[in-house]
């Protein structure tokens, strides 16, 4: 880059008349100076800029190609999915299909059992009419016994409430003496009788 390629700016143009500049020389050299600096600066930017977008241009090839492999590969393990499930899908059809014939045999088979389980259920309801006869009968026969034993027994309780009416009334009577006796004996001591009967038998044994 020459200076004729550069433009001066805040330079101002001779004047013609006088051929003699308006401001010091120092000042003019240094603004130059700044200028060319600042030109240099935008190059070197314009130069950086300028990598970064081909190394920016780069990656984005390579990403493109990265994603056209991605796609590809997922266009295949996708097609690789499709076939897995179909195949999965035959052999559950297959498979459903055998499961239903093994079920209807299964409902052939219980309709079976069922008309089994509903003739065996008619000898056990005969067995339990049986069963339930012969249950009653003994019934009334245990029950003609029992009504026997309670007639005893009742004449049995009859008996020993009448004995213990008796004894009660045998104590009631012997406690009655008992307590006359001491009653008794008591007016006997208060009237001195019983001190004197005392000394007697004292000075007879």
């Amino acid at each position: 880059m020459t200076s004729e390629n550069v433009e001066l700016t805040g330079v101002e143009k001779p004047d013609k008349s006088s051929q003699m500049p308006t401001r010091p020389i120092p000042q003019i050299l240094k603004e130059v100076e700044d200028n060319i600096k600042e030109a240099v600066e935008a190059a070197r930017r314009a130069e950086e800029a300028a990598k970064s977008a081909k190394q920016a241009a780069a990656t984005a090839a390579k990403s493109s190609e990265d994603a056209a492999k991605r796609s590809q590969e997922t266009r295949k393990a996708g097609e690789k999915v499709i076939q897995n499930a179909t195949q999965a899908a035959g052999e559950a059809a297959a498979k459903a299909e055998e499961m239903a014939k093994e079920a209807n045999k299964a409902v052939q088979d219980a309709e079976s059992k069922a008309q089994d389980a509903e003739k065996e259920a008619r000898i056990a309801a005969q067995a339990y009419k049986r069963a339930i006869a012969a249950a009653r009968e003994a019934a009334e026969t245990a029950t003609k016994t029992s009504e026997e034993v309670a007639i005893k027994a009742k004449e049995a309780v009859q008996a020993a409430t009448t004995a213990a009416d008796q004894a009660t009334k045998r104590a009631e009577e012997a406690g009655a003496a008992g307590k006359e006796a001491v009653e008794l004996k008591v007016m006997l001591q208060k009237s001195g009788v019983a001190t004197k009967t005392d000394s007697s038998r004292e000075g007879g044994s």
